[in-house]
């Protein structure tokens, strides 16, 4: 079925998973019910970490060789003043359409879903319909896909700053650029381009030995 549902109705795989994990999960079938394994929310934060890790791995090893050197300029400007509109404007709607929530939280929880990945519009991002897309947009997509994860945390961890210390601009500030900004963007780059370095390393590694499937 995988390639009726790809080349003819365009349904990427994700819409695929929900619509099959709906129907087996416990408020259908009741055939796969992780509600019972424990603590529900520890699992899928755990899970989505690890999928989430996947997911970014996949796109660095799918882009061009020094895609993000020549095309710098171009995935910044959606990193960085089409998010911050989006999220700003998202906030912004969220706040008005729904009672009861003040600005920081409607911006909260524009955050959670300022971060759209193109696996959401596979059809454009891979497979038959997305070879008549310019390979530079495929390109453009997947490179911004795997960066908007990491630009939501300062958006994030700003609205909840604003969230628990209501009118305490100093420790807001303090927090949002000390931990978040320098700890754990930043340190987190570093590290991930050590991690990256290792897995390029080791990718190499595997095709010199002839030990991995490249097709």
């Amino acid at each position: 079925m995988s390639l009726f549902v790809k080349e003819k109705l365009y349904i990427g795989e994700s819409t695929v998973a929900v619509i099959f994990g709906l129907i087996v999960g416990p408020h259908c079938l009741n055939w796969f019910s992780p509600v019972s394994w424990g603590n529900s929310d520890s699992i899928t934060l755990e899970i989505s970490r690890v999928v989430l890790c996947l997911q970014i791995f996949a796109v660095a090893v799918e882009l061009p060789k020094k895609y993000m050197l020549k095309h710098w300029l171009s995935v910044g400007i959606l990193l960085l003043p089409v998010m911050t509109v989006g999220w700003l404007v998202i906030g912004l709607f969220i706040w008005i359409l729904i009672p009861g929530l003040n600005f920081p939280e409607s911006l909260l929880i524009s955050a959670c879903i300022t971060a759209t990945d193109p696996i959401l519009a596979q059809s454009v991002v891979s497979g038959k319909f997305a070879q008549r897309v310019p390979g530079h947009l495929r390109n453009l997509l997947s490179a911004e896909s795997g960066c908007n994860d990491g630009m939501a945390f300062p958006f994030i961890y700003l609205s909840l700053n604003m969230i628990i210390h209501p009118g305490n601009g100093r420790e807001i500030v303090k927090d949002w650029i000390c931990v978040t900004i320098l700890y754990e963007c930043l340190f987190g780059c570093i590290f991930g381009v050590l991690i990256g370095y290792g897995g390029r390393r080791a990718i190499r590694f595997a095709e010199e030995k002839k030990i991995i499937d490249r097709e």
